[in-house]
């Protein structure tokens, strides 16, 4: 494939519209409510954990404001912060993922025009995807977001009270808890409950019979220094690209969080949330070929016809419906004078089904081995998760400002194959209460242990600001599985992981060439703990003959930026590399099986981020990346191609466009109206590589490029606001991600997701 070795027309564009908008002049700003403290005092309050404190939704956003802190403005890394602002552009309840899309180095794709907390929404950061990202909720750690039981981190709050996303991508915090940030981290920030008494109401209706329902009601300070909120929400949507989908899904959240000020320096937070993911309307993977001869199916059929080989492929018998709940407690206090301790706990419960058919002559044993005979295959998740983490630092002077923390996690997850017969193929897809066969039974205990110290250093009256430390990550893995695959009477299958990180580095510093200009670099190597899929791959009999893992996964990350905040407007421009050493676990075709497969990456880029304020009323928004990707084998042959997976040295990563543009332009004559619109340009990508050394493996395949339109208005009279969002305004086909299992699969097509149609969604809220 041709590859590119120089920055593209785009980036060169961009550069210039920023340039151009930073020397309009810039007039006074207006704003409905008191400024905020100053950006380097809440940087400096960031930068230390990593982990911003929560805080409420801003209630009027005045004129244009343009905030420094969007783009990283005395952060010692690449670091960037969706604000309140950003969030105003979306309608109520949209999905965290969704706001991703703003932030350089950041790709995200969706079959739900607002993003989801499914499957089937994919993010990548820097060439690595959603599963190499560290995610938190108001810093306690997601867990891995691993396809097939794995833990998506929006469906621990809902979008309504969400008050701003940070994102780290080079993951240069010290101490920032993640199993799996090899790339960077985000975490999001929920509001804190409001001082005073307040009734939110919220309510949403649009495409693809999407409608939402949302009310929070606001304790005020029911004792002194007490408050609190309880919201309750409700979703339901159909799979949009369909014409005529069976079926709907729906999801039900509950989020509580109490804030208590037990003292002048102590502050302990509740926070408890339930989220009810009920799918019936399942989204599909398709192929180029499918994709190219009818965007709007993906395979599954949306009527019941009686028929067994048919109904097998019925959209209502498929999904991924979960139950999530996750509760934690937030301490902070001061232990002494000029000393900080920060302690937390958390416990989070998961059970989900990955819901399938199959016929009865599938081949395991148990079924009646009938081709007329139609089975519900359910995989049952559990999931139970608990961890604590704690920091204790202090600032003496500028030469020594500490602070060293650990964390520590257990998580025992199940994953059961069950097969239920469906009562009645000719009526409809009930199925009966116990099954009748059982393909898989694995369970297993995951460990993590991690210790991390950081200092900081102020030299130069403040000028020069330097951060460095280590983290020190431990981690221990039991499987056990009496059944890893009855078809091929693999019984009683063991592994075990025992690894550790040892010391990984991390550094950073900002330099203020003038009080407007910074330079900034960090560097650190990170690690990721040892997925449940790669101990299964290396499982055997017996542990002496199991192929156990002794590394984790790691990557090394470089960053060199250049950031300039002038009256109204910031601007950044920031280089990258990445290169990573990892093991990953590829299906093996046909069976229930895995194995794993040694793989490195490469990833080369830069990133062009521009937030100004053009005139009084007019605000400009821009990111812009740039990225060289490819892989690094082992064990290839002249031509690159492995022995097993299809991926080939020195090709592009799958799924990961070498360009990627996000542009938004917004006028608010006034506090009471907003309009605005974007543009999100995504190149064309790699997708299937074929390999002449495994059997009929097809040919290469490329995805087209995409570029995608979207508006949003909205006005405020009083109480009442009203909004419109209308996403994919042309009405663009296109694909928008990888399927997950295509990374590694020895198969001979690719498999993708169907991006969202246009999609118009109307909305209200009231507040009181």
């Amino acid at each position: 494939m041709p590859r590119q070795t120089c920055p593209p027309r785009p980036l060169l564009s961009l550069l210039t519209l920023a340039i151009a908008s930073a020397a309009l002049p810039a007039r006074a700003q207006q704003a409905a409510q008191a400024a905020p403290a100053p950006e380097a005092a809440a940087s400096d309050a960031r930068d230390r954990t990593g982990v911003a404190t929560s805080q409420p939704a801003a209630q009027s956003m005045g004129q244009v404001l343009v905030s420094g802190e969007s783009i990283g403005v005395r952060q010692t890394r690449a670091n960037v912060k969706i604000s309140a602002a950003d969030l105003e552009q979306y309608p109520p309840g949209v999905s965290a993922d969704k706001v991703l899309e703003r932030i350089s180095g950041i790709q995200v794709g969706s079959s739900n025009a607002f993003g989801g907390d499914g499957f089937e929404s994919t993010i990548s950061m820097r060439g690595f995807a959603k599963d190499s990202i560290g995610f938190s909720i108001d810093g306690i750690p997601n867990g891995r977001s691993t396809l097939g039981g794995g833990s998506v981190p929006t469906r621990f709050f809902d979008g309504s009270n969400l008050a701003a996303v940070e994102v780290s991508q080079s993951a240069g915090v010290v101490g920032a808890p993640s199993h799996q940030a090899l790339a960077g981290h985000i975490n999001y920030v929920t509001q804190d409950p409001d001082k005073r008494f307040g009734l939110r109401i919220e309510a949403a209706a649009g495409s693809a019979e999407y409608g939402r329902g949302f009310a929070r009601v606001d304790s005020g300070e029911i004792l002194p220094g007490v408050t609190s909120y309880l919201s309750v929400s409700r979703q339901q949507w159909q799979v949009s690209y369909v014409d005529d989908p069976a079926g709907h899904n729906t999801r039900d959240h509950v989020d509580f969080k109490l804030k208590a000020q037990l003292g002048a320096d102590t502050v302990l937070r509740l926070h408890a949330s339930y989220n009810d993911r009920a799918e019936e309307s399942g989204t599909n993977i398709v192929t180029l070929r499918q994709f190219n001869s009818n965007p709007k199916s993906d395979g599954y059929t949306d009527a019941w016809t009686g028929t067994p080989s048919v109904d097998r492929n019925y959209r209502g018998l498929k999904g991924n419906p979960r139950d999530d709940r996750l509760a934690y407690a937030d301490l902070a206090t001061s232990p002494w004078s000029g000393a900080k301790l920060s302690l937390k706990a958390y416990y989070h419960s998961q059970d989900g089904i990955g819901k399938e058919t199959g016929l009865g002559n599938g081949g395991f044993p148990g079924l009646d081995g009938r081709a007329t005979s139609l089975y519900f295959r359910a995989n049952e998740y559990g999931l139970n998760r608990r961890g604590v983490l704690g920091e204790l630092s202090q600032r003496h002077n500028d030469w020594i400002d500490w602070r060293v923390g650990a964390w520590w996690e257990r998580y025992n997850r199940s994953q059961v194959r069950n097969w239920y017969p469906v009562l009645d193929e000719a009526t409809g897809p009930a199925y009966a209460a116990s099954p009748d066969a059982v393909s898989e039974d694995k369970h297993w205990v995951n460990r993590s242990a991690m210790g991390y110290a950081a200092n900081r250093t102020t030299l130069m009256d403040g000028r020069l600001k330097l951060d460095y430390g280590v983290t020190y990550l431990d981690n221990r893995v039991d499987y056990d599985a009496p059944i890893q695959d009855s078809r091929t009477n693999r019984y009683s299958f063991v592994n075990q992981a025992r690894t550790n990180s040892g010391l990984l580095p991390k550094a950073g510093g900002v330099f203020s060439l003038t009080p407007s200009t910074e330079v900034f670099a960090g560097y650190a190597k990170n690690a990721a703990t040892v997925t449940d899929a790669t101990l299964e791959g290396g499982a055997a009999a017996t542990l002496p003959a199991a192929s156990t893992v002794r590394d984790m996964d790691t990557a090394k990350a470089f960053d060199l930026g250049l950031r300039h905040k002038g009256e109204g407007y910031v601007l950044a421009v920031q280089a990258f590399s990445i290169t990573s050493t990892e093991t990953v676990a590829a299906d093996i075709a046909g069976t229930l099986q895995s194995e794993n497969v040694d793989q490195g990456r490469r990833v080369r880029g830069l990133e062009l981020s521009g937030n100004g304020r053009v005139a009084r009323d007019w605000r400009v928004y821009g990111a812009f990346t740039w990225q060289k990707t490819e892989y690094r084998l082992s064990g290839v042959d002249a031509q690159g191609y492995p022995a097993r997976g299809f991926i080939r040295d020195g090709e592009p990563l799958v799924g990961i466009a070498p360009r990627n543009l996000f542009l938004e332009v917004t006028w608010r004559p006034t506090d009471a109206w907003k309009l605005a619109a974007n543009a999100r340009y995504t190149a064309g990508r790699a997708g299937y590589y074929a390999n002449p050394r495994v059997a009929n493996s097809g040919t290469d395949e490329r995805l087209p490029g995409y570029a995608l339109f979207a508006v949003n208005a909205s006005y405020q009279l009083q109480r009442l606001t009203f909004g419109l969002n209308v996403e994919n305004l042309l009405n663009k086909r296109y694909i928008s991600g990888i399927a997950p299992e295509l990374m590694t699969t020895a198969s001979t097509v690719g498999r993708y997701f169907i991006g969202a149609p246009r999609t118009a969604v109307g909305w209200v809220r009231f507040e009181l």
